[in-house]
């Protein structure tokens, strides 16, 4: 297993590689905060309540590709993200791609309250959730897509709240400013997909919604 420690949070890592802890490591400073989130709800859409970080870019996408790419997108809208890609989709799909070769951790806490994460005690939730690919970037050149990260939930996912948080863990290859991809799928259908930029050991929620 991949070492990952930094500042102090090294404890509660090394305890979780030991097999002994699960805990999310915890934001440091102002990489805990969150900035001012905008609400939306729809009418006939599988979720409820929308929020997302104001700092975040909305993608548009035509629909027009006739593939997909292994880009963190729908490209096709098909309510797949990353067909064939080596990942999985399900009731509930949330990937994040990014474009440098630092390593990005996506943390998905479901309706159960299990935080879903890169450690191996932490890649599954008891109501399905499985964070299937993890990602380090340049820290694992060899690795198939290194720059995606994907968690999903079989059918039928449980109805409540996922929060769904970035993390920039490290400038492999010395990378910095790094553009995040995150798209997320509901029951088939495009809930969103958003670009977010990230510094160096800064952690953000990108967003949170209601399934209905």
């Amino acid at each position: 297993m991949a070492w990952r420690a930094r500042g102090g949070i090294v404890t509660a890592v090394l305890l979780q590689l030991l097999g002994c802890g699960g805990a999310a490591p915890q934001a440091h400073g102002s990489q805990g905060v969150m900035r001012e989130s905008r609400s939306a709800s729809g009418g006939n859409e599988p979720y409820g309540e929308l929020r997302v970080n104001s700092d975040a870019v909305p993608i548009q996408n035509d629909c027009s590709a006739s593939f997909e790419q292994c880009n963190a997108l729908d490209d096709d809208c098909n309510g797949v993200i990353d067909d064939e890609c080596g990942y999985e989709t399900g009731d509930v799909q949330i990937t994040l791609g990014w474009n440098t070769g630092a390593d990005l951790d996506l943390y998905v806490t479901d309706p159960s309250g299990a935080v879903l994460f890169y450690n191996e005690r932490n890649k599954r939730s008891r109501i399905g959730g499985h964070l299937d690919h993890d990602a380090r970037g340049d820290c694992r050149r060899e690795q198939q897509n290194p720059r995606i990260e994907n968690v999903y939930w079989p059918a039928p996912a449980r109805a409540g709240t996922y929060k769904v948080e970035l993390n920039y863990f490290s400038p492999c290859a010395k990378a910095g400013t790094t553009e995040a991809t995150l798209s997320v799928v509901v029951a088939g259908q495009l809930l969103g997909a958003y670009r977010f930029r990230l510094e160096p050991e800064q952690r953000i929620e990108a967003l949170s919604f209601t399934k209905r």
